[in-house]
């Protein structure tokens, strides 16, 4: 069958549409190339790196995209609100939320040339930081905004020329002025049935399920302005991320597919046994802290997570592999020799450990010396001179503490044993560098030399010839190191301290394989500005960093807000993930906003969508609502307008792309007394549309276009503009670069679409 009969069939048969609406007219019709770029810095980082329908990201520059939203400037132009990024807030924190202003040239019965001109665009922008969470440039003065701080949709021009914008990861509304920087803080979404709370959607910043991916953002922006190639990693107690049976091991909060996702690697602490350490590897984990190495070996050696009877964490060559999962020996490997010393060192490097984990304090000459508590404990360390063990070890010299100090202590079980010939490389190291015991505190300077001597040791030393010789030399030549620097916030040396370790491993040469970590940020930002080739790591725990109830912004998080102890359990997330406010219609008398949710509320009937009242002189919600239901065969709502006669006009949508059975409308209500909307018509079939002017000729491959019929079959059509003379401006969202609803032959991204529609008469 020829491909035309074949369009002209698909436009005839009825595919499951309203009989009943009759088709709408085709007048104009402007396109903007899928492929336009604005000036700005490039984007699309997190898109992979295979060619999406032949585009390859990242982009050098920012793409204009397609608009979720059209408002009609009055001299011919449109401001046009771009998409939030990439569909996503892991993959948006390089894309600029702008605003364009468009002129559009339709192709009409009588000329035009069908085009789309960028006359300019501002970006939204937060200087006076009425924003109090985090977002991706928290550092810098302009605080421009990105696709993962808002999900902008909608968007309207009050009454006295600012803006305001319907959002969903809040939901939120957020009002900016008319050259788009933002005037006050972002209004949540009461929950009208339950007092005190909000209706809030996965993604929003006010619950600790969304604040962990939003300091990441903040803390790998600040890194990169200054060279950071590698991203901060994200090292959360095991407990805290998300698990196969939610809520049994504790404050569940992170996701870690999320995380990952937006580049951030997670690294979990402390776990010790073997079967939660598999079910941390089924989740995806990227390492695992624990103080038993012996057994972190074992669990990797013997993890299937494919099921193919295959264990696939270690490689050909008996050594773990580095880019599948890092193991971490905390302190060491503090249940089996002393912590923080030389033979929990050796100990761990043993079992083949990817990574070698340490605290570090800092001496009274200001000296990184291993060590985790501040004030040395007696049960850990003793005083060989036997004076008082309890002193801090910032009021002793280094000289001192190697002198005096034996930290030899067993108190971590019967697997603990500080046996000194179980511990050749440390013996032999602690008498070439003059250190009085093998558990004598190590400087971190010693630390690091000390791995190297482990390398030799068994590569050309006494230890050639034990049976995993080989492997013990391969892998200390690659070990990576992380460092926890030990302060609170009322420390004031924190930059002193940060400057002291990055020397320390600068001077190693080991910067590229070195990692400093920290509960307290503000060790972290000194990091990001004296050494930004060394990596970060966040350490988040209740009870220090997370303290659970309190509403001041927490010391130890370097100004950044947390919401502590709001989580879904007080504060439930029934708003669905790209379910906030896709449209929201201006009332001019009085003067309201009328934001309508894209999707049902979890709890809510199947198909019915609220639609609230936001009172533009009061400055706040009214507590009146609209229920209004979706077509059977909808999925969304995707715009929603009102005339000058009070009837609302709703984009509604199904789910298919590229195809002409499916369902794409604007239906017609009436909105009345709060409650039902009423007169529900559908009003325009987006997908059987006359085209008596031919001014979307047939091209091989499209669908939609040629033989006097049009069809918009793309999955997000998002733009809804009332005209005067019963018309309407229709656009796509062209999901750019994802989406491909019109070419279909050759699987180019959809261009974004401006369609003139002349209404049938009523």
């Amino acid at each position: 069958m020829r491909r035309g009969l074949a369009l002209v069939l698909a436009f005839a048969c009825a595919c499951g549409r309203p009989a009943a609406a009759p088709p709408a007219t085709l007048v104009g019709r402007a396109v903007l190339p899928a492929a336009t770029f604005a000036p700005g810095p490039a984007s699309g980082a997190r898109l992979g790196p295979a060619p999406i329908h032949g585009q390859q990201a990242p982009f050098p520059s920012q793409p204009v995209q397609g608009f979720s939203a059209l408002v009609a400037v009055g001299d011919g132009t449109y401001l046009a609100l771009a998409d939030n990024g990439y569909g996503k807030i892991e993959n948006s924190a390089d894309f600029h939320l702008r605003v364009y202003t468009l002129r559009l040239d339709p192709r009409t019965a009588n000329g035009g040339s069908g085009a789309v001109e960028i006359v300019g665009h501002f970006e939204l922008r937060d200087p006076g930081r009425a924003v109090a969470f985090p977002i991706v440039q928290q550092f810098s003065e302009a605080r421009v905004l990105t696709g993962a701080d808002f999900d902008p949709e909608s968007m309207q021009r009050a009454p006295d020329g600012t803006l305001w914008f319907g959002d969903e990861f809040g939901p939120f509304l957020l009002h900016t002025s008319a050259e788009g920087i933002v005037l006050e803080p972002p209004i949540g979404l009461p929950d009208v049935e339950q007092a005190g709370l909000e209706l809030r959607a996965p993604q929003n910043p006010n619950n600790e399920e969304g604040a962990a991916l939003r300091l990441m953002n903040a803390l790998d922006w600040r890194a990169r302005q200054r060279g950071a190639t590698r991203s901060p990693v994200l090292s959360p107690h095991h407990a805290m991320v998300g698990d196969d049976e939610p809520g049994e091991l504790g404050r569940e909060l992170f996701d870690v597919k999320s995380l990952r996702a937006a580049g951030f690697p997670v690294v979990v602490w402390t776990v010790n046994e073997v079967a939660r350490m598999h079910a941390l590897m089924r989740l995806g984990v990227d390492g695992i802290i624990s103080d038993r190495p012996d057994l972190l070996i074992k669990a990797a050696r013997s993890f299937d997570g494919d099921g193919d009877g295959v264990p696939e964490l270690v490689g050909a060559d008996g050594l773990v592999r580095r880019d599948a999962i890092d193991l971490q020996g905390h302190r060491g490997a503090r249940d089996l020799r002393p912590e923080n010393t030389l033979p929990a060192m050796e100990a761990a490097l043993d079992h083949l450990v990817t990574t070698l984990e340490t605290d570090v304090g800092l001496t009274a000459d200001d000296v990184p010396v291993l060590g985790h508590d501040p004030q040395l404990d007696p049960r850990k360390c003793r005083d060989v001179l036997g004076g008082e063990t309890s002193r801090a070890v910032r009021a002793l010299t280094i000289a001192e503490l190697q002198r005096r100090f034996v930290c030899d202590g067993l108190v971590r079980g019967p697997e603990q044993t500080n046996e000194r010939a179980l511990s050749p490389v440390t013996v032999a190291f602690a008498g070439a560098e003059g250190l009085a015991d093998p558990y004598t505190p190590p400087t971190l300077a010693q630390w690091l030399r000390f791995v190297a001597a482990y390398a030799d040791h068994y590569s050309t030393g006494p230890g050639a010839s034990h049976p995993e010789a080989a492997l013990r030399a391969a892998n200390a030549r690659q070990v990576r190191f992380s460092v926890e620097t030990k302060l609170t916030p009322e420390d004031d040396f924190a930059g002193l301290f940060a400057a002291r370790v990055s020397e320390a491993i600068a001077a190693a040469g080991v910067t590229g394989r070195a990692w400093v970590q920290s509960f307290d940020l503000r060790t972290l930002l000194h990091v990001q500005d004296l050494a930004p080739a060394i990596g970060t790591v966040v350490l988040l725990a209740d009870g220090v960093n997370l303290p659970i109830g309190s509403e001041a912004p927490s010391p130890w998080l370097a100004g950044l807000r947390w919401p502590h102890g709001v989580t879904a359990r007080t504060q439930p997330l029934r708003v669905a993930t790209s379910g906030g406010f896709e449209g929201m219609a201006l009332r001019s008398s009085p003067p309201a906003l009328l934001p309508m949710l894209e999707k049902p509320v979890a709890g809510a009937p199947a198909g019915e969508v609220w639609v609230h009242e936001f009172d533009l002189s009061q400055r706040t919600y009214t507590g009146r609502r609209w229920v209004h239901r979706l077509e059977p065969r909808a999925r969304a709502a995707a715009d929603f307008q009102l005339d000058a006669e009070g009837r609302g006009f709703v984009i509604e949508r199904d789910d298919s792309e590229g195809e002409l059975g499916g369902y794409k409308a604007i239906r017609v209500l009436a909105l009345g007394a709060p409650g039902a909307t009423a007169e529900v018509v559908t009003q325009i079939d987006l997908l059987a549309i006359a085209d008596p002017h031919g001014l979307a000729p047939a091209v091989a491959g499209d669908v939609g276009v040629g033989e006097g019929r049009f069809a918009m079959p793309f999955v997000t059509i998002e733009s809804l503009v009332l005209l005067p003379g019963e018309r309407v401006l229709v656009a796509n969202d062209n999901n750019f670069p994802f989406s491909v609803g019109r070419h279909r032959g050759d699987e180019r991204p959809d261009d974004g679409e401006f369609v003139v529609l002349q209404l049938a008469p009523r």
